[in-house]
Order: structure tokens, then sequence, then C-alpha cells
């Protein structure tokens, strides 16, 4: 604060000593001892005004607090006992004039804009500030105010909180209203400072109580939605991402997961084709029917036909009963035909006709029976390719594709592995009865750079693997496999290998940096814009970031 101050002299020489020294301490004790006790920010004002009334025998003060723009003082707490209608203000305080610039002619946004104390013995005969606002509001009662004090109130950082008005001060107890003196000035200066610490302190505390509530109750509906989803996906184990594309994908599933139309799931191997299929029941109207599973990669025609459809008794050699197939124990479930894209095109034909008029015949059988089965297929072949190449029927994939949902590779949601991780080292620990490992900087920055082209199922075998080779309570580099130790491919952001010996603070600051930055960026598809609209910075300050940390886009394979 200051020094420099605004004083206009009393009409008598001024008393130079101080007013009972001791009383002065006393009070200054008192207001430190209820400060500390008190935390509302009201209650500290209250107290803050009392006391400096009591210290400078005031019939009336006010504390005037900033607004969150930082144009407007408005007032807090008032008191007058003589004139409890006086006591207030009709209107906040304006710093800013209309046409610009701050309004120095109020004497209380003077205070606060340039952290002067205004100390006036007669405000009616004063000329140098502009109280014809006051003369308005007291025109309607008999108070009049004849010294006016205004001490800036700034925290211990110099951040302006407000100021506080007191209104005809007196040095001796009954005396005229008049200026305070310089000592005396002094002594409500550093009771002025002392108010605004604490005045910042309740502040801050009550900022933090309603951060507090906030967080209690944004923890509260977090909890409620946690429960509903796991109530809800119930089946969805491994379903785990919060990723946009991935996102994206579940956003679809649980659109279609109450209709009764075919889905179609796309995408690479490993990506969790069957487990999305098992969400998707588990979602739906036949969540209490049976979901049956069938790979049609892993069997030869004929068998995949007798398995699916089933067989009458003698239908080929070995047939020694009638078996039912795959589409009657789904009756009024799920059939998950898995790697439909590899199924033979002569069995497609029988699938076409399941699809479009629910009928299946068993292989030897003359007669069709009709069953209620949902659909859902999977691959990850390219069909459209295959319809090309004679080797799929493009009325099947029409019929299977009312609904596609493409699942996207694990290399396109990298933001996803921490949580894949520790889902999976869970379940593996769990399996044999161990407590997870921590992970040290040099494995989750490995897991984060390479290029999964299993998926989440390599991610899975990894981590299977690393758990069984770690002896200790930490995976080190060494338990992963050799390929994962180097990918050339994708350099290291930070020439530190471990921030933790090597940089100390600043170099895991700038670790953790570059990895979120090449998430973004791989997210996006290196699209720098769009990266830097994530990140919420500039594109200038994005490139800037990626030249430093020498992040460089992988080679296409």
């Amino acid at each position: 604060m200051s020094p420099a101050n605004v004083t206009q002299a009393p009409a008598s020489p001024p008393d130079l000593s101080v007013r009972d020294p001791l009383g002065v301490i006393e009070e200054l004790i008192e207001l430190t001892t209820a400060l500390s006790t008190e935390r509302r920010l009201e209650s500290v004002i209250s107290a803050v005004v009392s006391s400096a009334r009591r210290l400078t025998q005031a019939d009336g003060g006010r504390v005037l607090v900033l607004d969150r723009t930082g144009r407007e003082l408005y007032c807090m707490v008032a008191q007058n006992d003589g004139a409890p209608a006086a006591a207030g203000l009709g209107q906040p305080v304006a710093l800013y004039r209309a046409g610009g610039g701050f309004h120095m002619e109020d004497p209380s946004a003077y205070a606060a804009v340039t952290g002067r104390v205004v100390n006036i013995a007669d405000v009616r005969a004063y000329s140098g500030f502009d109280f014809a606002e006051l003369y308005r509001q007291e025109a309607r009662g008999p108070f009049r105010t004849r010294s006016f004090m205004v001490l800036p109130l700034r925290s211990l950082e110099g951040v302006t909180l407000g100021v506080l008005q007191l209104i005809n001060t007196r040095t001796e107890p009954g005396g005229p209203p008049v200026a305070l003196t310089p000592q005396f000035e002094r002594i409500v200066r550093a009771f002025a400072a002392h108010a605004a610490v604490a005045i910042s302190n309740a502040r801050l505390f009550e900022e933090n109580r309603q951060l507090i509530r906030q967080l209690d109750r944004a923890n509260a509906d977090l909890t409620l939605e946690n429960s509903r989803l796991r109530s809800e996906i119930g089946v969805g184990e491994g379903v785990i991402g919060d990723s946009p594309a991935f996102q994206a994908a579940v956003a679809l599933l649980r659109r279609a997961a109450p209709a009764e139309v075919p889905v179609l799931l796309l995408g690479e191997t490993g990506t969790g084709k069957e487990v999305f299929a098992k969400l998707l029941h588990g979602l739906g109207p036949r969540k209490g029917k049976a979901l049956v599973v069938q790979n049609c990669a892993a069997l030869p025609e004929n068998l995949l036909e007798s398995e699916l459809f089933g067989y009458r008794k003698g239908a080929f050699s070995g047939a020694h009963a009638d078996k039912k197939g795959l589409v009657h124990e789904a009756h009024g479930g799920t059939l998950f035909l898995d790697e439909i894209g590899d199924m033979p095109l002569g069995l497609q034909a029988k699938i076409l006709r399941l699809l479009g008029q629910g009928e299946a015949r068993r292989v030897g059988d003359t007669r069709t029976e009709i069953v209620d089965v949902r659909i859902v297929a999977a691959t990850n072949a390219d069909l459209p390719a295959k319809i090309a190449a004679g080797q799929f029927r493009e009325d099947l994939y029409y019929r299977l594709s009312v609904f596609p949902i493409t699942l996207p590779a694990l290399r396109e949601r990298p933001s996803d592995i921490p949580a894949l991780i520790e889902h999976f080292l869970g379940r593996a620990c769990q399996a044999i009865g161990r407590t997870p490992p921590a992970l040290s900087p040099g494995v989750l920055d490995a897991l984060m750079k390479w290029r999964f082209p299993g998926n989440v199922r390599e991610l899975k075998n990894v981590v299977e693997r690393a758990i069984l080779l770690c002896d200790e309570g930490r995976l080190e580099l060494g338990h992963l496999p050799p390929e994962l130790r180097s990918d050339p491919a994708v350099p290291a952001p930070v020439p530190p290998a471990d921030p933790q010996t090597v940089g100390g603070l600043r170099a895991m600051v700038q670790c953790y940096e570059a990895a979120l930055i090449e998430v973004q960026l791989r997210e996006t598809g290196w699209n720098q814009s769009r990266a830097a609209d994530l990140l919420k910075i500039s594109r200038r300050s994005l490139v800037d970031k990626v030249q430093r940390y020498a992040i460089r886009q992988p080679e296409r394979a």
C-alpha cells in the first residue's frame, strides 16, 4: 500500500498524540482473536467494520467489496447506529467511466485503484472529489457526513479486495468529526492491512467450502451414474475407454441395443467385437435369453452348417439322432456370428433366409422351422472388396449392415491405454492372488508409444505376460516383449529417459506434457489445429512444443 494519501487537514491544530495507545492495542488483539476464530466472510467483514469504528470513534462504517468482474464496488456490510437508514449505499460504485478510464472523482474508486488512503475533515468543504450522490442520499434524513475516510483493502499479493469506509471519525471520544492525525492514520492503515488479510483468508475459505460442496455433489452424481451404468451394463466388463472415437462407438451401440435390427460390428482383430456383442445383448430386451457365439472361420462349410442349423437322424454318416443347431439354442435370444466375412458362400444363403423370414432348415430335413433370433455379426474383412471378388453375397451384406458399428483400433485411442492397463493388471493379479504392481515410467512410455497391431487383445496379452515375469512389486521395461522396448517408428518425446533421476520436476512435467500432446495428435489423426483445440492452446504454441519435444508423426506402414 502506498503511503501517499489524500488528506484534508482539520480546522483546528492536529492533536499529535494517539488516543489511548493501550486501548488501540487491546482493540487490535480483540480483532485478531475474533478473526482467527471466524470463517464466514460476512461475519469477518462485520467484525472488521465494528473494530474500525471503535478504533476511530466513527459514527458509521462500510466495507465495499470488488465484484468478480473487477468493475464495481458493492456494499457488503454497513453499520451506522445513529442513522441505520443511511448506513448502506443506494447503488454500487463504478470504477470505470461510461466513456472509458477510471472513475477517479469518487473517493472509494480512487482508493481502490490507487491504493491510497482518503482522509477528509469535511466533505462539504472539500472540492477534490464528487460527493453529489452522498448529498442526495443524506438529504432524505437528518444524518450528515463530515469527516470521511477510505482505506484500500489489499491482499498480501497486492490484489485489491475492496475498501473500508469510515464516517465521522474522531480522535477523542465525544469530540467533533475530524480527519485523523498522521500518527493515528498510520495505525488505522496497519489495521486495514491486517483486516484485508483476514478478509482474503475468509473469502478463500468460503470459496473452498463452495468448491468442496460442488465437488461433493459432483461425486454423488458420479457415484449414482456409475451405479446406474454398472447395473445397466452388467455384462460390459472390458468395455473401457473415454476417448472420443471409442465413446462414439459405445453411443451407437446404446442406440442399437433396444432395437431388434441386425448389427454388424466392424474393426480390426482384437478391438473387442465379441465384448461389444455381449454388451449389445445385455443392454437389449433379450438379455434374459441365451447369447450363442459361433466363429464362422473355425469350421469347414459342412460342419459349420450342421453346427448352426442342426441335422436330422441319418442325414449323414454318424448322425445317429436328431440334433438342434445353434439357431435353435438362440431362440428368443441373440446369435453372434463372428468372422462372418469368412463364411462359405453356400451357407450365406441360409443365413440370408434366417435374417429375412426367420426360417431354419436342419441338414437332411425337408421341413422349415421358424426361429426367433437376433443376429449380431462381426468381421475384420473388407466386405465390399469381398463382394467385388465374388466371395460374399451383396444382398446378405445389406441385410446385415442395417446398423454398422466400427470399433476403433487401439492406436486410434491411445488415451485409453492407461485405463486398460489398470483393468488388465487388476484381473491378471486377482487370478493368481497377487497385488497389482506399480509401473515404472519406462513401461508406461513404451506401452503408450507401441502401435499395437493386435489391439486390445495384444495389450491384454502383454500385461498378463509381464505379470508372470515380474517377481517384485514394480513392472520394469525388461518385463515387456523385446519389440516394445524400442519402437523406431515413434521417437521418445523428451531426451531424459528417467525424469525422476534426470532433470527433476521440470523434466517430469515436460515428459508428461510431451506425452499428452502426442496422445492428442494421434487421436486427431495428427491434425494440429484440432489437437490444439482439445488442449485449449493456440496452434502456434502447439507447433512450438512439437518442435521442442521432437514429436514426429510415425510413417505409415
